[in-house]
């Protein structure tokens, strides 16, 4: 898989739990990437991983986003 299409399998995830709702609850970085955890306002917990440095400039992206729409 190309260093692309693994940004838009990402971008997708972090898009489809925005869609539905989920808000970015928790970030955690290291070497190998992010772990995110979304929260559902009904109480529901997810995690996703991102690997891609693009998707963690994304997921900068809708943190701001999120935050302004507060």
């Amino acid at each position: 898989m190309t260093a692309y299409q693994q940004f838009k399998e990402e971008k997708l995830k972090i898009d489809d739990f925005i869609e539905r709702r989920y808000k970015i609850a928790e970030v955690k970085e290291d070497l190998n990437g992010a772990s995110v955890v979304m929260e559902h306002p009904g109480g529901e917990r997810t995690a996703i991983q991102i690997l891609t440095a693009d998707a963690r400039k994304y997921l900068v992206n809708a943190i701001i986003k999120q935050i302004n729409a507060s």
